[in-house]
């Protein structure tokens, strides 16, 4: 007993001493720097092996398609010189990203055809692949907003071409102020 009291009162006075250590810059409020949105490119991987991978010539099997949008920003340029390294600054886009659509420009099965949005086919990709993974809020009617320099979101496809060839995706970024972003990806062969 008398062991368990000595520990426990070494314990309290770790915690009081680690409470009194705390600096009033920890309490701090973040400070948001407004950020635009310079580029969006797309990227075809695969993810047929034991981690996706970017796709060789753009040849991909069709059950392991997954597609990238990358989001570019000018984050980086805009962090102000004068604030210390213990400030915590979010960047935040001066237009955030409402919706994300995904169609296809290729006959993509009997329900889908060329033109017809494929958005409800592609899932994200759980947000444990890589560190610069931005989370796409815009599934459950949320906004990108805040955002780093580089950003990076998967979609996986849920729905299987009817069969193999070679298609083409359109993905239109639609902002809070109403302007969209279209992006045509390159053309990627389903085997």
């Amino acid at each position: 007993m008398k062991k368990h009291l000595t520990q426990l009162l070494l314990s309290l006075l770790f915690l009081v001493v680690t409470a009194m250590t705390c600096d009033e810059q920890d309490l701090a409020e973040p400070i948001d720097i407004s950020c635009t949105l310079k580029e969006v490119e797309l990227y075809h991987w695969d993810n047929a092996g034991e981690k996706p991978k970017e796709a060789l010539d753009n040849k991909v099997l069709k059950e392991a398609y997954m597609m990238e949008i990358r989001l570019l920003t000018d984050a980086g340029e805009k962090d102000p010189e004068s604030y210390d390294a213990d400030h915590y600054l979010r960047h935040v886009l001066s237009d955030g990203i409402k919706k994300i659509q995904i169609f296809t420009e290729t006959a993509f099965n009997e329900e889908f055809p060329a033109g017809a949005e494929v958005t409800s086919c592609f899932y994200d990709y759980p947000k444990t692949f890589v560190k610069d993974q931005q989370t796409d809020y815009t599934v459950n009617g949320g906004v990108i907003s805040m955002i780093d320099e580089v950003n990076k979101i998967y979609k996986a496809l849920l729905t299987i071409p009817q069969s193999g060839g070679e298609f083409r995706f359109r993905v239109v970024l639609t902002m809070e102020s109403g302007e969209t972003v279209e992006r045509l990806s390159d053309p990627v062969t389903f085997y």
